[in-house]
């Protein structure tokens, strides 16, 4: 009888434990800015050399690490984003709670680019139109390392790895399963084909002029028209056109439309940054709404969206 009573409490218990609810898991810092955006997307800006994160209506912002940030770049399929800064590149991990900047490399000086090499095969860098001067590469494999390219003049940086633990113990992170896609220009022949004139068309390989891309959400197409030479920068000039009227316009956003291409609809290539549903997008400089207006952003550099999306342009 007592062995009865025992086996009885011991399967009471039993049920008592599984009727209890599953804890769920501790909100990660990027659910943290996707709640208080409320319905609104995320993105990232440099600004005064801090990372912000801000809402697309601005109600919401938040310091993410604070100057002096010389560049930033960021990863929305992990969740990470890299800073550069005071000679050292770190790394902050969006799937903490709260998280903190992780050195990964010091000494690596105030000139050159850095690159980071995944696993699979990926190239993380700033997109940039002017020449730089070297490269410090960080090589996120099975065995990390740095190399350093280029640096023709001078003495090159002597960079250090210091985050190789965090780098072996990060490996194999997983990604998320989102859009994070660049759709670059020119095309050459890949893509569509709009006629323009001679004297707007300055592209010095024939079949460039005139290949265009869609331009995320709006329905209108991004129209590569050639390139101004600078003397250590590229200065690439596109249109936007509506293909339902054939009219163009000025990017990043036209106020008039005209049904002829000419010098004056003549603006920036981007890249332009759209969020996940193609209605919101940036330039460096501005953030604007597909069919709605343009706000300025001051000094800031857009860098992206919390939940990936489109880069369209060059």
């Amino acid at each position: 009888m007592a062995r009865f009573l025992v086996a009885a409490g011991l399967a009471g218990c039993s049920r008592a434990q599984a009727q209890q609810p599953l804890q769920a898991p501790p909100a990660t810092f990027t659910d943290t800015l996707r709640k208080a955006a409320g319905e609104q997307p995320v993105f990232f800006l440099l600004s005064s050399g801090a990372v912000e994160a801000r809402s697309a209506d601005e109600t919401m912002k938040r310091s993410i690490v604070p100057a002096p940030v010389q560049e930033a770049l960021y990863d929305a399929a992990l969740d990470l984003l890299w800073v550069r800064r005071e000679g050292r590149l770190e790394v902050v991990d969006f799937r903490k709670a709260n998280p903190a900047p992780v050195p990964i490399v010091a000494n690596m000086g105030d000139e050159g680019e850095f690159v980071i090499l995944t696993k699979d095969k990926r190239s993380l860098r700033i997109p940039g139109v002017c020449v730089v001067r070297g490269s410090i590469e960080v090589k996120w494999l099975n065995h990390p390392s740095i190399r350093v390219r280029g640096f023709d003049e001078g003495e090159p940086p002597q960079p250090r790895l210091l985050g190789a633990n965090w780098l072996v113990q990060e490996l194999k992170r997983g990604a998320r399963e989102i859009k994070v896609e660049r759709v670059t220009l020119p095309v050459f022949s890949e893509g569509p084909t709009v006629k323009l004139p001679r004297k707007l068309a300055k592209c010095a390989t024939p079949g460039q002029c005139g290949t265009a891309v869609g331009f995320g959400g709006s329905g209108w197409q991004l129209v590569y028209a050639g390139e101004d030479q600078g003397e250590d920068c590229q200065h690439y000039r596109c249109l936007l056109r509506d293909p339902a009227t054939g009219r163009f316009g000025k990017p990043p956003l036209p106020t008039t439309w005209s049904p002829t291409a000419n010098a004056a609809l003549v603006g920036d290539c981007g890249p332009y940054h759209f969020d996940q549903s193609g209605k919101w997008y940036g330039t460096d400089t501005q953030l604007c709404a597909t069919g709605g207006t343009c706000r300025p952003l001051g000094d800031a550099v857009m860098l992206g969206w919390l939940d990936g999306g489109q880069d369209v342009g060059t």
